[in-house]
């Protein structure tokens, strides 16, 4: 794989999200298909499976959220009841699988945190607390404080 394909892969990854929250968005049902899933699995394949264990144990996520959404962070909970918090959208999370994974060893697109995020924002299976800026910013330190204690 060439510098340049790495490079693109998470555009057409978030491209390959877009259709599929298109595709949902259109249905009655809001259910991601079989062929969502086979898609899925080609881009992210075990990852994607974790994913959805996730999902299956913790069925509804929490949205933080500041006034008219200007900032958001979204709640998973993990193994050991540990709570792993990322922003929309964005491909980052304080876990360890994250930084072995995806920033050092390269061999993954992204955590199981993430894409179990991005497919509850995509089936509408998040429920908002909104709050202030400063419990926000708390909401952000208290992720870098999880990255620190696993360094640690």
């Amino acid at each position: 794989m060439t510098d340049c394909t790495q490079s693109k892969l998470p555009s057409i990854v978030e491209k390959v999200l877009n259709q599929i929250e298109e595709r949902v968005h259109k249905t009655t049902n809001k259910q991601i298909t079989d062929e969502d899933l086979l898609t899925l699995h080609s881009i992210f394949g075990g990852v994607l499976q974790r994913a959805l264990d996730i999902i299956e144990k913790y069925p509804t996520f929490v949205t933080y959220s500041t006034a008219n959404k200007t900032r958001e962070l979204i709640e998973i909970k993990g193994e050991n009841d540990r709570c792993y918090r990322v922003f929309p959208r964005i491909n980052f999370c304080p876990c360890l699988a994250f930084k072995h994974q995806v920033l050092e060893k390269k061999t993954q697109i992204s955590c199981k945190h993430i894409l179990a995020a991005r497919i509850q924002q995509i089936l509408g299976k998040t429920v908002n607390h909104d709050v202030t800026h400063d419990q926000y910013l708390m909401l952000v330190k208290s992720m870098f404080d999880l990255e620190d204690e696993n360094n640690g």
